[in-house]
């Protein structure tokens, strides 16, 4: 679980640039009044319920909905900004009056901290979503929907700081209008082309989806696939028309398009290579009512799969192919319409499109399979057998987490097994649902069975067949996050997936923002689904149903100022994971900015074992361990709201009362009836601040209490460890002239010796490198030194091999014997040398002449002379011989 670091980063404080970008009047955004659920009933029936997104992220760069425009900043350059102008105190920006603020507002603030983005919408923008390239951003109202091309990151800080208007596309002019149904989602499909494939899903529960075209401005018109799950329910076979009604058509009655009323929709993946094969291409979908809906397959005409799909389709396809006459008939077609599909997409040639990424390699598009149709069956109700679950569920938001792929469904033995044994340590191999309801519950169910592509009948059946069985989800648990008293008439709770890990997850509401994780017990309920021994598992699921559970923490709270938040819906929270920013999570309410700087969590540390098998002890390098931080105080709307006097005057005051308010005071019923208003309205809002300056009193009260008893406990730690420093020291010298500690002496002694001796071995290794040490060899140098080499190897006798000719072999025979001889010569020269010294020496031998020893030491050197001219006309003859040869 992480822990927090710090609430709201000074960079995101009152006094900083990027609170400018949160700072929100409540006239520009879309509120609603609060009410308790089942207080009274809804005046107006056009009251928008449903998710509300109005925050969106490409990596650090953040949009945001203000009124009818978007605000797009980046909040990496924002804290550098900050830590700048922290850093250079005489560049601060000075405070701009009110009158230039609103002259600027249109076109953004001065200090360029953030621009407006205007898109022509009319309505209210409940839903924002970056396509998965980053160049697309869809933006919903509560019945339009409208697709704008985002600006390249490097306009962001450009001068003149203008408002840029976006190139806006209207998706489904003539679908997606006031008359029709309320939009509920919007999901960029994960295996669309470059990120193109839009999913709509409205209240009346109506899928389609819109493969847009830059080049084709009537991509955006009409839908690629358009599918009415009240009709496909009730479906028997392809041949049926499952196209939504036209505008104004009477739709026929059914019983079991009862409770089709969606309330949230997900994909089951996000379309990775490690994921399931179907999970990516499986749409679920959660109705109000809280039943529980699946398509699958659900693809675009085009579309692009992941590098490891198709193999683990094909594997997990061929293997039931012998169940094709084993099942019954049901299973036997489906399985059938499987091998089919599959079949299709084996004989396909993919075409390759350039990938977003230059340093990418090129993308494999595929066609969708024409047989079985592109239609899939409407799969479920999921039955949910729990005592946990409420049988009235009202759904907010549903999320699903893909089960892992199986490696050896795609691996073969000879391929390298690191993948697959990272695989088979994360997750489970089912997927987990989790539900979000509007009282704030999460349910956290097991999809066990797994969801496959499944198909209507190619032809309407002569007989009526059994109907399929009824998929279930293993519900495992249930957390409550509010109280029945807090919940309000329009709660519409939201989920958020974490970037740090895959089964972990964040829930925004009007109460705060809490985090959820899984981990605890995925790894153990996937060694008991992967067992073998049945015995006694029921036994063991127990204990892990009652064991730790999820993890669930309060991230966020927004108690401080509960009125201005029950104002409307909480936008759904933003994880950033990045370099400059952190581990930082980021929501705004009310034009205020709540955030946490969380701590990434690490993995635990690896036991190591010392040589005599014994764990040995690793100590914990992070001693300081810092306290719980201190929320940050968020300045109360009573000091940011604007004078409502001026404004009441201008409304309540009529014309010819006007004048009266220049001249002086009459005492007349008019004057007093104004007054009466006017101090009924100046109560409330002096109370109002009252409140608000006494809560703060309190806080800076207490702040102040705090620092002081901090400053205390500091310099009484600082006195301790100043004390028991001068009591070693002076307990030290004392004992150091008494002779009282002579063994510390003498291990002093030993350290002093010890360093002297390292001291001298060091110069005297030091003089002896200086000695020897000399300059580089230069290039005529190494070049001499080649040529030596290569002259020493010219010399030496060639092999058997490589000999050329008589004349060759009978040179080198002379040489050789010259040399030997030369070598006879001179050991026979140093024999008589001795046998000269010796006899000199020697009192009792006889003298040798004189002119006789000099006329054989001349013999001898003419005959050595004349061997060593031999034997360098030999070799100078040998060297011209091997040129030749090689030239």
């Amino acid at each position: 679980m992480p822990k927090i670091l710090d609430y709201n980063p000074p960079w995101l404080s009152a006094s900083s640039p990027g609170s400018q970008l949160f700072n929100i009047s409540s006239a520009a955004s879309p509120s609603v009044q609060p009410t308790r659920r089942g207080s009274l009933q809804r005046e107006n029936s056009n009251i928008y319920e449903g998710p509300l997104k109005t925050i969106a992220h490409r990596g650090t760069e953040v949009f945001l909905v203000a009124g009818k425009n978007i605000r797009w900043s980046d909040l990496s350059l924002l804290k550098t900004e900050y830590e700048e102008l922290q850093a250079t105190p005489s560049k601060k920006s000075k405070p701009v009056p009110d009158g230039e603020k609103k002259q600027t507002d249109e076109d953004g603030p001065e200090d360029g901290s953030y621009r407006i983005l205007k898109v022509p919408i009319g309505e209210p923008i409940r839903q924002l979503s970056v396509s998965p390239n980053g160049n697309l951003l869809a933006i919903a109202s509560s019945h339009t929907v409208h697709l704008a091309l985002l600006p390249d990151s490097s306009l962001f800080g450009q001068i003149p700081n203008k408002a840029i208007k976006l190139k806006t596309y209207t998706v489904g002019p003539t679908t997606h209008v006031l008359c029709q149904s309320q939009v509920m989602n919007i999901l960029w499909h994960p295996y669309g082309v470059a990120g193109n494939c839009l999913v709509t899903i409205t209240a009346d529960a109506v899928v389609r989806l819109w493969e847009f075209n830059q080049d084709n401005r009537w991509s955006s018109d009409s839908p690629s696939l358009a599918i009415d799950l009240k009709k496909l329910v009730t479906g028997t076979s392809e041949e049926d028309s499952f196209a939504p009604d036209k505008f104004g058509k009477n739709r026929s009655f059914s019983s079991d398009a009862l409770g089709l009323e969606v309330a949230a929709a997900c994909f089951g993946g996000r379309g990775l290579s490690d994921e399931s094969a179907w999970s990516a291409m499986t749409l679920w979908l959660g109705m109000k009512g809280g039943d529980i809906y699946a398509l699958c397959p659900l693809l675009p005409s085009k579309w692009q799969p992941s590098s490891t799909l198709l193999p683990s389709l094909s594997s997990t396809v061929v293997e039931k192919v012998p169940l094709h006459e084993d099942g019954d008939e049901v299973e036997s077609r489906q399985h059938r319409d499987q091998y089919e599909w599959i079949q299709d997409l084996d004989n396909q040639e993919p075409v390759l499109t350039e990938a977003h990424d230059v340093s990418s390699p090129e993308l494999e598009v595929y066609s969708r399979p024409s047989q079985p149709g592109p239609i899939p069956r409407l799969q479920g109700p999921f039955q949910m057998f729990s005592e946990e679950v409420d049988d009235d569920l009202e759904l907010s938001d549903i999320h699903v987490i893909a089960g892992k792929l199986n490696p050896e469904e795609y691996m073969s033995g000879d391929e390298s097994s690191s993948e697959a044994d990272w695989l088979e340590e994360h997750g489970i191999s089912g997927s987990v649902v989790c539900l979000l309801t509007r009282s704030g519950r999460v349910y956290v169910c097991l999809d066990l069975e797994g969801v496959e592509g499944q198909w209507l009948p190619r032809k309407k059946p002569s007989r009526l067949r059994a109907p399929p069985k009824d998929p279930f989800l293993a519900v495992f648990e249930g957390l409550d996050t509010l109280k029945s008293v807090e919940l309000l008439d329009l709660e519409w709770p939201m989920f958020s997936q974490d970037v740090e890990s895959r089964y972990s997850f964040f829930v925004t509401h009007t109460k705060g923002v809490f985090f959820f994780s899984l981990d605890p017990w995925v790894q153990s309920l996937e060694k008991e689904l992967q067992s073998n021994d049945h015995l006694g598992t029921p036994f063991r699921m127990d204990i892990i149903k009652n064991g730790p559970g999820t993890l669930r923490e309060t991230m966020l709270s927004f108690k401080q100022d509960q009125e201005s938040v029950a104002q409307q819906s909480v936008p759904a929270c933003l994880v950033f994971q990045d370099t400059d920013l952190g581990y930082l999570l980021l929501t705004s309410v009310n034009g205020i900015s709540y955030a946490a700087t969380l701590d990434r969590p690490r993995p635990e540390p690896v036991a190591e074992f010392d040589h005599d098998g014994e764990e040995a002890y690793i100590p914990d390098m992070n001693l300081f361990t810092p306290g719980p931080p201190r929320k940050i105080y968020q300045v109360p709307d009573a000091f940011r709201a604007d004078l409502s006097l001026p404004n009441f005057l201008k409304g309540h005051a009529l014309t010819r009362h006007r004048r009266l308010m220049k001249e002086e005071i009459r005492l007349s019923t008019t004057t007093l009836d104004l007054m009466t208003q006017a101090h009924r309205m100046i109560s409330q809002e002096t109370h109002k601040l009252g409140l608000a300056a006494a809560d703060l009193f309190r806080r800076c009260d207490r702040l102040q209490d705090e620092l002081r008893d901090q400053i205390s406990r500091a310099n009484e730690v600082a006195q301790r460890a100043e004390s028991i420093a001068n009591d070693d020291t002076n307990a030290y010298l004392v004992s150091s002239k008494d002779k009282d500690h002579p063994r510390l002496d003498e291990r002093l002694q030993k350290v002093r010796n010890k360093h002297e001796e390292l001291a001298a071995r060091h110069e005297a290794l030091r003089r002896k490198f200086s000695q020897h040490g000399g300059n580089e060899l230069s290039e005529k140098e190494k070049l001499w030194i080649s040529e030596i080499e290569q002259t020493r190897e010219s010399i030496a006798a060639p092999d058997q091999e490589h000999e050329e000719g008589e004349t060759a072999c009978e040179l080198w025979q002379r040489c050789h014997e010259a040399r030997d001889l030369a070598d006879d010569l001179i050991a026979r020269a140093k024999e008589t040398a001795q046998d000269d010294n010796a006899t000199n020496n020697d009192d009792n031998a006889h003298l040798i002449p004189l002119d006789l020893r000099k006329a054989k030491v001349t013999q001898v050197m003419n005959l050595l002379e004349r061997e060593s001219a031999l034997v360098e006309a030999a070799q100078a003859r040998l060297e011209r011989l091997s040129l030749s040869t090689v030239s």
